[in-house]
C-alpha cells in the first residue's frame, strides 16, 4: 500500500469501519429475516401465525390497519404470518357488526381465534297462535329457569358451565371461574351461543344480546335483538325462539 493510500484510508477509517459494520449488519438482519425472526416493539423473534376459521365469504381481515386476508368461500381457514408481540385484529363483513380482539403472538408460536359474526339486521320468521307449537313454546320460555350455580348450564361440549349469581353471569371453565357481566337490569335468560363455550346469550331489558367471555384479549358485546320485553330460550343451534311481549318468533343467530 503507497503512501497515498495510507493517508487516505487513515483519514476514512472511521467511514470504512462504519461502513463494514453497517454490512455486517444488513447480513445478520437478512439472515436473521430468511430464517423468520422479526423486530417488533424492541422484541426479536420468529415470526408466529394467527389461524381462524372464517364462516363466510367476503369477510376482511385487518391486522394492525393492514388488511390481510378477504375470504372467498365459506368456512375458509386462515393462516396469517405475523410478527412476535402484540396486534390488534379487525374482522369486517358487509351487514354484521364488527369483530376486534387484541392479541399477543408468541415467538414461532401460533394463535388461534374465532370471531363473532352477529347480523346487524334480526332476521327470522314470526310464529302466529294458529300454529300448533305456538302454546308449548311459550310456555316452554315463560316457565325456563335461571341457572344457578347447584343447577348450572352446560355447554355443548361439556367444557364450560354458566350461572346467574346476583344478577351477574358466572362461567367456569376448569377451575376457572370469572364474572362475564353484572347489568344494573335484571338478566332474564341465559345460554351459551350457539355451540360455543366463550360465548353467552342473555336477555336483559329490551333486547337480546351476546357477550365473550373476554378471554384472551377484548371482550366483544353485540344485539341480537332489540324490542320491548324479550324473553327466549334456545331453538337449535343457530337460532332462538324469542318472546317479545305477545309476539312468538324464530330468529335466527
Amino acid at each position: 500500500m503507497n503512501n497515498n493510500a495510507k493517508t487516505h484510508f487513515s483519514e476514512n477509517k472511521t467511514a470504512y469501519t462504519a461502513g463494514i459494520v453497517a454490512l455486517v449488519i444488513l447480513l445478520i438482519i437478512s439472515i436473521g429475516y430468511a430464517a423468520g425472526y422479526r423486530f417488533n416493539n424492541f422484541v426479536i423473534g420468529k415470526v408466529g401465525h394467527l389461524k381462524m376459521e372464517m364462516p363466510l365469504p367476503l369477510t376482511s381481515v385487518f391486522v394492525d390497519d393492514s388488511e390481510e386476508a378477504v375470504t372467498s368461500a365459506d368456512n375458509q381457514a386462515l393462516n396469517i404470518t405475523l410478527s412476535p408481540g402484540e396486534h390488534t385484529v379487525i374482522v369486517s363483513k358487509l351487514g354484521y357488526f364488527p369483530w376486534t380482539k387484541d392479541i399477543s403472538i408468541p415467538s414461532n408460536g401460533d394463535v388461534t381465534i374465532s370471531p363473532l359474526f352477529i347480523t346487524q339486521n334480526t332476521s327470522g320468521q314470526i310464529i302466529t297462535t294458529k300454529d300448533k307449537e305456538y302454546a308449548s313454546l311459550k310456555f316452554k320460555i315463560l316457565t325456563d329457569k335461571l341457572p344457578t350455580k347447584l343447577l348450572p348450564r352446560l355447554s355443548n361440549d361439556k367444557t364450560a358451565s354458566l350461572w346467574i349469581e346476583n344478577n351477574a353471569i358466572m362461567l367456569k371453565v376448569g377451575d376457572n371461574i370469572s364474572k362475564i357481566v353484572q347489568p344494573d337490569t335484571v338478566v332474564r335468560n341465559v345460554d351459551f351461543y350457539k355451540n360455543r363455550s366463550d360465548v353467552v346469550v342473555f336477555a336483559t331489558q329490551n333486547g337480546v344480546y351476546a357477550i365473550e367471555s373476554g378471554d384472551p384479549g377484548t371482550q366483544n358485546f353485540m344485539p341480537i335483538y332489540k324490542g320491548q320485553k324479550p324473553t327466549f330460550i334456545k331453538a337449535d343451534a343457530n337460532s332462538l325462539y324469542i318472546l317479545d311481549v305477545a309476539t312468538l318468533m324464530q330468529v335466527i343467530i
